[in-house]
């Protein structure tokens, strides 16, 4: 359906920080780069407000802007649900599952990430690796809702190489718990990994 694919193009490029929080969001504009008439486009607009994501103002719609109290609630929120499904998956997953799971922490995706390139992708690959291997659906909706303010590209550029390091090494560390079927140490690192982002967001910010 051509709404669903331009309210997904959109709500990407917000989450993903391509968009500007207060960046105004123009039907006309997104219309022609998207190469769509404006319904779709207006439908999406109205998805995405009722997400949270764009808000309207002086007749127009901008990306929301998260207050600090409500970025610190998303990861909070964030690091339980993360921490659950990294539990979960320790005890669910399936062979193909951890195929996939190893395959998000090769080499190659360890360049990309640490290098700079596609880096928010390998990212949010290693996650949703994490989340389909804990097998529930109703947890997998929660925290796709919840990632309204995440490792996107402008809380990347607050990152170091050395945290950068850092992030990739806590990944590897979820990824053995989960692979050796630890549970409870799968969600300890799972949620102090989420809570560790939060940290580095308000001392960078």
């Amino acid at each position: 359906m051509l709404s669903e694919r331009v309210y997904q193009t959109l709500r990407a490029e917000i989450v993903h920080g391509d968009l500007w929080p207060n960046q105004p969001m123009i039907e006309a504009e997104i219309a022609e780069r998207l190469k769509v008439s404006r319904t779709p486009v207006r439908e999406s607009m109205q998805r995405l407000a009722a997400d949270g994501l764009i808000v309207s103002r002086r007749r127009r719609w901008v990306v929301y802007e998260h207050t600090p109290e409500e970025i610190q609630e998303i990861y909070e929120v964030r690091a339980a649900l993360e921490g659950q499904a990294a539990r979960l998956a320790a005890d669910r997953a399936d062979e193909e599952d951890r195929a996939v799971l190893a395959g998000v922490l090769d080499a190659d995706a360890k360049q990309r990430f640490l290098s700079g390139r596609a880096r928010v992708e390998a990212n949010e690959q290693f996650h949703d690796a994490v989340v389909r291997a804990a097998h529930n659906q109703r947890l997998t909706s929660e925290l796709i809702r919840m990632r309204l303010y995440g490792f996107n590209t402008r809380v990347v550029n607050s990152y170091d190489a050395d945290l950068l390091s850092r992030s990739w090494s806590e990944h590897e560390a979820i990824a053995t718990a989960i692979l050796e079927g630890r549970p409870d140490q799968a969600a300890d690192l799972a949620r102090r990994h989420v809570e560790h982002s939060m940290t580095i967001i308000f001392e960078r910010s």
